[in-house]
Order: C-alpha cells, then structure tokens, then sequence
C-alpha cells in the first residue's frame, strides 16, 4: 500500500502540492500493483471524499486535539501509526517544508530508506529506481 500525506493549509484547505503529491503517489500504486490511501492530520475544510478522482481509495484523518497546529515530532509518530497497521510499503510527502520536516524523522523511526525530490516515477521492474535533480540540471538515480 502506497500511503499519501495530504498537506492542510492553515485555512483547512489542501495544499497545492498534496494534490501533486497524490498524483504521483497513485501512480506509483499503479506501478506497484497496491491501493493508494491518504493521511490527513490538521483539521480541514476540504470535502475528503472528493480526493477519491485523484486516485486514492482511502482516507485516513486523525482527529486529536495535539494534531492541530504542526509539530514534526507528533506528526512523524501519527504517521507512523497509521503506517505500520496498513503495512505502508512506500510513503509520499510533499517536497515542502511539512514533508522535509517530517519525512526525514519518519524514516529513521521506520527505519526506511528516504529519497527527495524525486523528478519521475520509480522504475520498479527491477528494485525501485527513483531519479532526482543533483545540483541543477543533472539527474541521479538512488
């Protein structure tokens, strides 16, 4: 299972970059052969299920009083849960401030390898490949 982290913006609204975030994510499910399912902390305003026509089967939104203004540390353990009792194979972040904050932390608590900013989908017929800009214009693939 592919496991999106959807941004709340401070209005409620989702970030501009969760939807980008939850294209990609589907994709690689595609690729994967897995559901795509979101994650959702910070109280919203958004109509949830709309999120669906991008993909995703399911949305989980944790609904706790500490999860309302962010905090790296208690998202990263919020997450955290919610990835293990899926059994999260791969989890998407944002390439923003909230993801570089909590993705790092996350993957050292999972004990899962990180990649940022990845440019294209992973090549998964033989591993998983993920490409990513290295200094300007040059790509890298971890």
């Amino acid at each position: 299972m592919v496991l999106i982290f959807i941004d709340i913006a401070e209005d409620g609204s989702v970030k501009k970059t969760s939807l980008e975030s939850l294209t990609y994510g589907t994709q690689v499910a595609k690729q994967l052969g897995v559901e795509a399912h979101g994650i959702v902390l910070a109280p919203t305003t958004e109509d949830l299920v709309a999120l669906g026509k991008y993909g995703i089967t399911k949305v989980h939104q944790a609904k706790n009083e500490s999860l309302k203004h962010f905090d790296a540390q208690v998202y990263t353990n919020a997450i955290a849960q919610v990835a293990e009792q899926t059994n999260a194979s791969v989890i998407v972040f944002s390439n923003n401030t909230d993801g570089k904050a909590v993705a790092p932390r996350l993957s050292a608590s999972l004990k899962a390898g990180l990649v940022a900013g990845a440019v294209s989908l992973p090549e998964t017929s033989d591993g998983f490949v993920v490409k990513k800009v290295f200094f300007q214009e040059k790509h890298l693939q971890v």
